[in-house]
C-alpha cells in the first residue's frame, strides 16, 4: 500500500526557504508485507532538503518528519 500524504501549510513554509521543496510534496509512505513481516518505508523530508543547506527549511522538515514518524509508530502499536 502506498500512502501519499501532505499538509499544504507545512510545505508552504518549507518552500519559502527552499523553492525546490515543492517537488518533494506530498510525501510517500510505503507499507508492504514481506516474508519476514510488514515493513513501513518513509524517506524523511530532512534527507531531501539537507543538500540545500537551509537551516530554516530543515527545521520545518524535521518537525514534519517527527509528526509522521510519531503517527506511524502509534499506528504500528
Amino acid at each position: 500500500m502506498r500512502l501519499i500524504v501532505g499538509n499544504p501549510l507545512i510545505m508552504k513554509e518549507m518552500v519559502k526557504h527552499v523553492p525546490d521543496a515543492g517537488s518533494y510534496a506530498p510525501v510517500t509512505i510505503l507499507i508492504d508485507e514481506r516474508s519476514d513481516g510488514v515493513h513501513v518505508s518513509y524517506d524523511t523530508m530532512e534527507s531531501y532538503l539537507l543538500p540545500y543547506g537551509s537551516a530554516e527549511a530543515l527545521a520545518v522538515a524535521r518537525n514534519l518528519d517527527t509528526k509522521i514518524t510519531t503517527l506511524l509508530r502509534e499506528c504500528a502499536r
